[in-house]
């Protein structure tokens, strides 16, 4: 595994108000190595798109906070702590939500679910919740972002030619659609709150 070298003039422009090129930039660069070490903290396989997710997330979060040390590779050790984090959280979730109980009350009470809903009813409830959080959220966020969001996910576009039409990086879209798939999750989980 070749670690990306981490330019300074990046992580500047990461920070700066009109950073969406350079989160494509980032994101390019940088994608591999956090699969990488998702993977070396023993992330199963199918999980790892998730977890670079939340550690791209918690980057765009907290990185403003990042200081360079003044020791080698001070950038990279920031962020394999950033996502060290994410994965301990996530491990402890999943040990959480893995230990299961037992019992003759356990196994009365799943006899009383009713049958599974129809699969087909559930993928067009859970499309059409996604595409009301998301117009419920379309305003805090650039046209530019939105149309790369709205043609790749929602209509089903291609990356690349969503990115070619609006003269973006794939990279670029890649985050955009990151940063506004947790905006349109939290917003969901603020509605089933309530």
């Amino acid at each position: 595994m070749t670690h990306p070298e981490t330019r300074h003039s990046l992580i500047v422009r990461l920070k700066s108000e009109d950073s969406e090129r350079a989160w494509g930039d980032f994101v390019t660069a940088y994608e591999p190595f956090l699969r990488h070490l998702a993977i070396r903290h023993g992330v199963p396989e199918r999980h790892v798109p998730d977890i670079v997710q939340q550690v791209l997330l918690a980057i765009a979060n907290s990185v403003d906070s990042w200081q360079d040390d003044g020791k080698p590779a001070s950038f990279r050790r920031w962020l394999a702590v950033v996502s060290r984090n994410i994965v301990i959280k996530f491990m402890s979730r999943e040990r959480r939500q893995a230990g299961g109980h037992g019992g003759t009350e356990l196994v009365d009470l799943l006899q009383q679910v009713p049958a599974a809903p129809n699969r087909d009813q559930v993928n067009r409830y859970e499309h059409e919740l996604i595409v009301w959080a998301a117009e419920q959220v379309q305003g805090e966020f650039i046209d530019t972002s939105w149309a790369a969001f709205w043609s790749t996910v929602i209509e089903g576009r291609s990356v690349n030619e969503i990115a070619a039409e609006l003269q973006v990086s794939c990279g670029s879209i890649y985050m955009s659609r990151s940063r506004i798939m947790a905006r349109i999750k939290k917003k969901i989980e603020e509605e089933m709150d309530q």
